[in-house]
C-alpha cells in the first residue's frame, strides 16, 4: 500500500495550510532531483509535489479524507474529480468535467447564451531576485529569500470584519455575491458573471471593519522562506513558488517568482555549461612545454603545456566546467586561453639580458613585433 499524502509530507491530518507548505518546502529542498543522490529521487519528488497540490486544496483535500488514499488515487486515474455535481443545466457538461472552461465551455456560452461561471480569485504574483556567486551556482546552495508581501490579517483571520459585526445583504449583487453583465454578439446575448466589486463575494455589508486591516482581510508582513539552488542554475533562470505571493479577501494566494542572479567573477567567465579561464605562464615554459596547475570553478586540475605554444593557443579541460542544469553527473569545460607576457627590461637580472641577446643574434629570422622588440633598446 502506498504512503498517504499526510505520511508524504510527514505532517498531521489537522495540518494547516501553511504547515503544508512549510513540511512541502523542507521535503521539496531534500529530493530535489538536482540536489539529491537518490536514485529514486525524481519519482519522490512528484510524490511530494502531488501530496501538496491536494492538500492545499480545500475541495480536494475534503474529497481525499472521506475516500481514502487508495479510492483516491484509483478514481484520480480513472478522470479525477469534479468540485460540483450535474444539476440538469446542459452547461454544467463542460464545468465539471476535465475539458478547459476556456475551451468547450466558452464555446457553450458563446452560442447557446449560457453563463460564465467565475473562477476563484487569486492574489498577486509577486516577485524578487536572488544574488549568487558563482561558486554557489556550481555546487547549489540553500538561500533565504526575505521579503515583503501582504498576508492574511491575523486579527480577523482575513474576513476583513471583527466577529461581532452586524450583516446586511449587499445592496450591489443582493446577497448573490456576483454580479452579471449582459453583451449581445452576433450570436445572440452572451452573460458573464463577476465577482461583486462592492463585497467583493462575501454576499452581505458589515457594519464595522477590521481596525487592523480596515477591512482589506489583509496585512503587509515580512517574511522569508528557504530556496534551493539547483546546481548548474543559469542566470536569469526564474523558479516559480506556488502559493508564496500575495494574499487576497476571499480569494487565494497568487504565486512567487524567485530569478537568480549569477554575479561576475573575478576570474572566470561562463557561458552556458562552459567556463572559460585566461592562464599566463613562462616564455620559458612555452618553449619548451611544461605542466601546470589550473584553477577551476570545482578545484584545480593539471593542464599540459607541449613544448612550442604560442601565445593565444587555446586548450580544453573536458568535464571542469559548470554541471548542466537538471542532467546529473553531466558537466561542461573549461576553456583555457595561454597568454605568454612579455617581460620588462626591469625585471631582467644583467645575465639574463646577455643571455637573451646571445639568443636574438644566434637567430636567422628576422625580428618581428614580438618579445625581443622590447630589448633592442638596451
Amino acid at each position: 500500500m502506498s504512503e498517504s499524502f499526510y505520511d508524504i509530507l510527514d505532517i498531521d491530518r489537522n495540518a494547516t495550510t501553511p504547515e503544508i507548505k512549510q513540511a512541502y518546502r523542507k521535503k521539496a529542498a531534500q529530493h530535489h532531483p538536482d540536489v539529491s543522490n537518490d536514485p529514486n529521487a525524481e519519482e519522490k519528488f512528484k510524490n511530494i509535489k502531488r501530496a501538496k497540490d491536494v492538500l492545499t486544496d480545500p475541495s480536494l483535500r475534503k474529497t481525499y479524507d472521506q475516500i481514502g488514499h487508495s479510492q483516491f488515487e484509483q478514481a484520480q486515474k480513472q478522470g479525477g474529480f469534479s468540485n460540483t455535481h450535474f444539476s440538469g443545466d446542459p452547461s454544467d457538461f463542460f464545468t465539471n468535467s476535465n475539458f478547459s472552461t476556456s475551451g468547450f465551455g466558452n464555446l457553450f456560452e458563446t452560442f447557446f447564451g449560457g453563463t460564465s461561471r467565475s473562477t476563484p480569485r487569486r492574489g498577486k504574483t509577486l516577485t524578487t531576485s536572488l544574488e549568487v556567486d558563482l561558486e554557489d551556482a556550481y555546487s547549489g546552495v540553500t538561500k533565504t529569500i526575505r521579503f515583503t508581501r501582504p498576508e492574511s490579517c491575523t486579527k480577523c483571520n482575513g474576513t476583513g470584519h471583527p466577529s461581532d459585526a452586524k450583516t446586511t445583504n449587499c445592496s450591489t449583487c443582493n446577497g448573490a455575491g456576483t454580479v452579471t453583465r449582459t453583451s449581445s454578439t452576433l450570436f445572440g446575448q452572451i452573460q458573464q458573471v463577476t465577482t461583486c466589486p462592492t463585497c467583493n463575494g462575501d454576499c452581505v455589508s458589515y457594519s464595522k471593519k477590521c481596525n487592523s486591516c480596515s477591512g482589506s482581510g489583509t496585512s503587509i508582513n515580512k517574511t522569508e522562506i528557504p530556496f534551493q539552488v539547483p546546481p548548474g542554475v543559469l542566470d536569469g533562470t526564474t523558479f516559480l513558488y506556488e502559493g508564496e505571493g500575495a494574499a487576497l479577501k476571499n480569494g487565494t494566494n497568487g504565486d512567487l517568482k524567485v530569478t537568480i542572479s549569477i554575479k561576475p567573477h573575478p576570474e572566470f567567465k561562463r557561458e552556458g555549461s562552459h567556463i572559460y579561464y585566461s592562464c599566463e605562464i613562462p616564455f620559458q615554459s612555452a618553449v619548451f612545454g611544461t605542466k601546470v596547475n589550473v584553477p577551476t570553478i570545482g578545484g584545480s586540475s593539471e593542464l599540459t603545456i607541449p613544448p612550442g605554444t604560442q601565445s593565444g593557443d587555446i586548450f580544453t579541460l573536458s568535464g571542469s566546467g559548470m554541471p548542466q542544469q537538471g542532467r546529473k553527473k553531466s558537466f561542461g569545460d573549461q576553456i583555457v586561453k595561454v597568454q605568454i607576457p612579455t617581460p620588462h627590461p626591469s625585471s631582467l637580472t644583467s645575465e639574463q639580458k646577455k643571455a637573451l641577446k646571445s639568443f636574438e643574434k644566434s637567430t636567422e629570422t628576422s625580428t618581428k613585433a614580438g618579445i625581443f622588440d622590447k630589448f633592442k633598446e638596451l
